[in-house]
């Protein structure tokens, strides 16, 4: 894998944070990622859809943000190496998360 390839593309992965579970969906042309979360029985019915920004760290790594209609921000450090995801939350009320987990690999 070169540095620019990003590994998700066309792929759905588990992000496990414990008490936070999510699916999140990858389109082929690297556009767009559906996510919901995990416990979800109706991934396509309950998904939403967010444009999205991969930023290469290092070769397996990645920077991936994205902003919701809602106003909550997004910013997911992917390690595909080493199976982990890290992220940082911030809430329309201002709240803010900091998570980190398994990155699962689904289909």
């Amino acid at each position: 894998m070169t540095k620019n390839q990003f590994p998700a593309l066309g792929h759905d992965y588990r992000a496990d944070y414990g008490e936070h579970v999510y699916r999140i969906s990858f389109s082929a042309d690297g556009k767009t990622l559906r996510w919901a979360k995990d416990a979800e029985t109706d991934f396509d019915a309950a998904a939403a859809t967010e444009a999205y920004q991969a930023i290469p760290i290092r070769p397996g790594v990645f920077m991936v943000s994205w902003k919701e209609a809602d106003g909550t921000t997004v910013a997911q450090v992917e390690d595909f190496e080493n199976g982990t995801v890290h992220a940082a939350i911030t809430l329309p009320d201002q709240t803010f998360l900091n998570l980190t987990g398994p990155w699962t690999r689904m289909s």
